[in-house]
């Protein structure tokens, strides 16, 4: 009777272990999406993340300050809609948020490989707000619905496994720090505590948590290889001089460490987001802990250029290094906000910053690709003689494009007007030897 039930119970036990997961796939998987694919950005809709961006950033972010935010539920699903679509490459996720106080009613549609079941799962999130505080009512996947008690059950058990106990606190702090959450209408009010003490310290676990000590120690190395490339040029006499002279023994730097690391994705990946912080005139204090920092060598700066123009440099290895950290959608929707932010009392768009932005995202894909294409290109810019083997030409792309003239001359994005001077700066790309 005994190895009856024991016999008994370890069947039960094993089909359990088979039968979930495939229960689960069964009822979580989907033919039909619940939330379509939206359409491609406008010019006017990305005019419209940056009004919100601006409206929302905090006068100093270094002092302690109240946010008082009211956005519509166009706006919520306009940000995160094209938040997902543009920052998060590998996978296709597609939300929709709808609100019906006291209710926030999130929805997303993951899109998956076509399986016989479907190729999506579509999960739905309840928030309800109570006492001005939004908590998790309920949790749906596919046929499957988890009630919010459960979810903050596991959320308060598994947090601090997950992370570090003083990273939760931390991580509960900041989310705390939305207060007076409202719904009136069809549109979401909330106070922020802007708290630059609290969010220093979050960023400072952070870079411990998100970023590898091996790879600060990558950073470092290649900062300070740059330092010392600028400090030479500039006891020579030279204030600015093209790019290439810098990026041809940084790859070669890269190569023979990936002899040693056998990583050359992330040789690369160091390397661009090096000359992209050179770029911006950003040190690494954000990126590396108070000990590693210690080994930075104080920056030199001098002028690199592209065809002639420094800001060209800056277009071409900011987008190189956004697309190795969040992804080429990310870097792409980067260089065309600016563009757009331009266009608005500025510089104008200039379809040239753009053919750099297109080429450095381009570089970044290759690059960390995959080992054998990174290998490929730190071999192909180690032994780079001038910048057009890397960064397409830029003469006859239109610049210094008003808002108004843009709308009149190409009418949006998808136009066929916008579009045959975005395939000529491709076909550009394509002719540079580096990306062939």
């Amino acid at each position: 009777m005994l190895k009856f039930i024991i016999k008994s119970f370890l069947l039960f036990f094993v089909l359990g272990v088979v039968l979930c997961p495939l229960l689960f796939l069964f009822g979580a998987i989907d033919k039909n999406p619940a939330v379509g694919k939206p359409p491609g950005v406008s010019f006017d809709q990305v005019k419209r993340i940056k009004e919100l961006v601006r409206r929302y950033t905090p006068d100093s972010m270094a002092v302690r300050q109240s946010l008082q935010v009211k956005i519509s539920e166009q706006d919520l699903n306009l940000v995160a809609a094209y938040g997902v679509s543009q920052f998060i490459d590998k996978v296709a996720i597609f939300p929709r948020i709808r609100l019906s106080d006291p209710f926030i009613h999130i929805t997303t549609t993951v899109q998956i490989p076509q399986t016989p079941l479907g190729e999506y799962i579509n999960t739905a999130c309840v928030l309800k707000i109570e006492n001005g505080t939004p908590r998790v009512h309920s949790i749906r996947v596919g046929f499957f619905t988890l009630p919010g008690a459960l979810i903050t059950s596991a959320l308060s058990y598994f947090g601090p496994v997950l992370l570090a106990p003083e990273n939760y606190k931390l991580v509960l702090q900041n989310l705390d720090a939305v207060q007076s959450v409202a719904i009136r209408g069809q549109q979401l009010s909330f106070t922020y505590d802007w708290n630059p003490q609290i969010l220093s310290r979050l960023h400072e676990s952070r870079k411990t948590l998100l970023i590898a000590a091996e790879h600060q120690d990558r950073l470092i190395l290649y900062t300070n290889a740059l330092t010392k490339l600028c400090g030479t040029l500039k006891e020579d006499g030279i204030k600015t001089v093209s790019v290439v002279r810098v990026v041809r023994p940084l790859f070669k730097l890269a190569l023979d460490q990936s002899n040693v690391s056998k990583d050359p994705v992330k040789e690369n990946t160091a390397l661009l987001q090096t000359l992209s912080l050179f770029c911006l005139r950003r040190g690494l204090n954000r990126f590396v802990t108070a000990e590693k920092a210690a080994k930075v060598i104080a920056p030199e700066y001098i002028g690199l250029t592209l065809w002639g123009r420094q800001d060209l440099v800056s277009h071409f290895f900011v987008s190189a290094g956004i697309a190795v950290s969040g992804g080429s959608r990310l870097s792409h929707f980067a260089g065309l906000y600016k563009e757009v932010d331009d266009s608005h009392g500025g510089s104008g768009f200039s379809f040239a910053d753009l053919a750099a932005d297109r080429a450095g995202v381009r570089l970044a894909e290759l690059a960390t690709g995959s080992a054998q294409k990174a290998s490929a290109i730190q071999q192909k810019m180690a032994a780079a003689i001038t910048e057009d083997q890397f960064m397409p030409r830029i003469d006859n792309l239109p610049e210094g494009i008003m808002a108004l003239q843009f709308k009149k001359r190409y009418s949006d994005f998808d136009s066929k007007a916008y579009t045959l001077v975005e395939d000529e700066i491709t076909q550009r790309i394509n002719a540079c030897l580096v990306y062939q």
